[in-house]
């Protein structure tokens, strides 16, 4: 790589750095709201909030990757535009594809990295994910009770604590239940919440039960330890599920004959994976209809404001199509062919483009002559 063309590709990758990093900040704090409401209605710790949140980074970078890249590479060629290095380059005799090698070449670099994340990271973190929001989703505490409230879980059943101590025990628990008769208020000391592969038990310590029989006499009982059955009214089932995005390649293409037998499950497997596939392309094929629009073309001392603004809204548009099509090859599996297609097709056309369209005059010359002309005619 001669100088230029490495000082071309330092333009490019450090505001990448940036924009994927401000994108990725945005994305997470969209993110977050979503995660913040299920934290706090189940009181969860800080560390849980920000391990959830952090696990969904990869697959939000994975989302963003592309229009990083096509955002980093429209700043560079135009600030090389604005400060006429581009067009000294073309005065010094580089070709369009000279000009632009450096940046397919970062294109390139971000297509590598896109697959790692959609075919390792992302799976990883979110298998990872998927089990703490399940442990959060199957928390027996956080169902059952909140420090200083009654809490009714189901019908018939008030539960109160003062509060829950650092090591999981309750203190200074009530509790009415009046699932069956006669209704019993028992009060303890200390309650401890436990569960098992098949039951769920809260265990008193050091307590009365009360209860009023049918005669109306009240019959007081103290007790050391005692236990209530809670397993009909908290989720025992504490198996993973895994989604589409949480999966594997070769479990996308290849699942297991009940999900392969499902027709509302096998086609958006089938899509998930090929997006998997397609997605990093979209890198490749809006670096080039970058350098397409910018590169090319003679030099404007007004400014490239409008090439922008037309690029930007192409590769927008080409991106959000590329969504829609994951989207609709879920109903119509035949459609997933286009996955691949539009961004291969888009690449094809740009590159031809910057290599086969005669080129365009001496940027500096055009200039000069075009001072050359005006001073002949004043004189």
């Amino acid at each position: 790589m001669s100088r230029l063309q490495s000082y071309f590709w330092k333009q490019a990758f450090w505001p990448l750095v940036i924009t994927l990093f401000g994108l990725a900040v945005l994305a997470l704090l969209t993110q977050s709201l979503s995660t913040l409401d299920l934290i706090v209605d189940n009181r969860q710790s800080a560390f849980t909030f920000f391990l959830i949140t952090v696990l969904a980074l990869p697959q939000l970078i994975g989302i963003i990757l592309p229009l990083a890249v096509f955002i980093a590479v429209i700043y560079a060629v135009n600030r090389l535009n604005v400060d006429s290095e581009m067009a000294v380059a073309k005065a010094n005799g580089s070709s369009p594809w000279q000009i632009s090698s450096p940046f397919v070449r970062l294109a390139f670099w971000a297509v590598l990295a896109h697959l790692i994340i959609n075919l390792v990271i992302q799976p990883l973190s979110f298998r990872t994910m998927r089990g703490e929001l399940l442990k959060v989703k199957t928390d027996l505490a956080s169902q059952m009770v909140r420090p200083g409230e009654f809490v009714t879980p189901t019908i018939g059943l008030t539960v109160y604590t003062r509060e829950i101590l650092p090591n999981g025990k309750m203190s200074d628990v009530i509790i009415r239940d009046s699932r069956n008769q006669p209704t019993s208020t028992y009060t303890a000391k200390y309650g401890v919440l436990t569960r098992s592969q098949n039951m769920a038990r809260l265990t008193l310590e050091d307590g009365l039960i009360q209860q009023v029989e049918k005669d109306g006499s009240f019959s007081p009982i103290s007790f050391f330890e005692y236990q209530i059955d809670l397993s009909d009214i908290v989720t025992l089932d504490k198996n993973l599920r895994l989604k589409s995005s949480d999966r594997f390649l070769h479990e996308l293409f290849f699942p297991n004959a009940v999900d392969k037998a499902n027709p509302a499950i096998y086609p958006g497997l089938i899509a998930e994976g090929h997006s998997r596939l397609a997605a990093p392309l979209y890198s490749i094929a809006l670096t080039l209809l970058a350098l397409a629009v910018l590169v090319r073309g003679q030099f404007q001392r007004m400014g490239y404001g409008r090439r922008i603004a037309i690029c930007a809204l192409v590769g927008f548009g080409l991106r959000l199509t590329g969504f829609a099509m994951i989207s609709a090859s879920e109903s119509n599996m035949a459609l997933n062919v286009l996955q691949y297609a539009i961004p291969i097709i888009v690449s094809i056309g740009c590159l031809w483009y910057l290599l086969s369209r005669s080129r365009a005059g001496n940027p500096l010359r055009m200039v000069f002559s075009r001072n050359s002309t005006r001073s002949t005619s004043s004189s």
